[in-house]
């Protein structure tokens, strides 16, 4: 079989041609860190590593809203526990004055003593969340929740929610925290109550009996604020152990998710390195054969 000079050299070109670009090839790669640069390189590894940037960004989302849900129960909780202190404050205050040995000028002051705890107790339960709501805003409010009398709830009441694979309740009703608070026989607003016993206790004219009942009536409903307050901070302690649940899942999934992308789209080193030096003995003996191929004539031989 006869093999012409001009055909051996084209081979040899070809030769020469694939291995430089090969060569280029992998060097790019190791210049860019990553063995699939685009779709072409390896459609199916692109196609999954495409799906596996997709998820990647879902738990980024989420990871965001985790982190808003527990700022926002974090200031729920910090404010729950403010109320609990102020409606102890109350409780002693009440018990004080309600004492039948108790006198006109003392209950005075007492009375003094729970319209302060009552105006910061207001001040708690319109308290924004910090970011651009308020804690007790149930399904959202642009203005303070609760009214200056205390009784009137402005929100839809409800909870709003943050989070798509979990959702997360992350704000409070204030209805039933404050102004619609159940009891055996309906509701009632502690700020109401508070008000009630108040204007009896700063009366000089009030008898030692009408105060005492006054205050037992307004202690009543501080223990059924307690209980609530107590109840609510129970639920928002769960939801925050849940988010923490919830934040080490998607954290473990997006480890697993980055260690997957990276196995199908990242270079191994190692391996780039050998098949770098491979392609570049390859080229070399492509062009040294070249070069004695191109040096070949029929005089050599004649």
């Amino acid at each position: 079989m006869r093999i012409g000079t001009a055909y051996a050299q084209q081979i040899a070109i070809d030769g020469i041609s694939e291995r430089q670009s090969r060569l280029l090839e992998v060097q790019g790669q190791m210049s860019s860190g990553r063995r699939v640069n685009s779709p072409s390189d390896d459609p199916a590894a692109a196609a999954e590593a495409e799906r596996l940037r997709s998820r990647e960004s879902r738990l980024g989302a989420e990871q965001r809203a985790i982190e808003q849900a527990r700022q926002m129960l974090s200031s729920a909780d910090s404010a729950l526990g403010d109320a609990t202190d102020l409606m102890q404050s109350a409780r002693e205050s009440l018990l004080a004055a309600g004492n039948a040995t108790t006198g006109a000028a003392d209950r005075a002051k007492y009375a003094e003593q729970l319209r302060q705890v009552r105006d910061q107790l207001l001040s708690v339960a319109n308290r924004s969340d910090g970011t651009g709501g308020f804690i007790f805003g149930g399904q959202g409010a642009v203005a303070a929740p609760i009214d200056s009398t205390g009784t009137v709830y402005t929100p839809p009441a409800g909870m709003q929610q943050v989070g798509q694979d979990m959702v997360n309740p992350v704000s409070l009703d204030g209805r039933e925290n404050f102004t619609a608070i159940r009891t055996a026989t309906g509701t009632e607003s502690i700020f109401a109550q508070l008000d009630t016993a108040i204007a009896t206790l700063s009366n000089p004219n009030a008898t030692s009996s009408v105060s005492t009942a006054a205050a037992n009536t307004a202690l009543s409903a501080v223990d059924r604020a307690l209980d609530r307050f107590s109840y609510t901070r129970t639920m928002v302690g769960e939801r925050l152990k849940a988010i923490d649940a919830h934040e080490e899942a998607v954290a473990t999934g997006s480890i697993d998710n980055q260690a997957r992308l990276s196995n199908l789209v990242d270079v191994d080193f190692a391996q780039a390195v050998s098949e770098m030096t491979q392609h570049q003995t390859a080229l070399q003996a492509a062009m040294k054969s070249y070069a004695q191929i191109s040096k070949l004539s029929l005089f050599d031989y004649v």
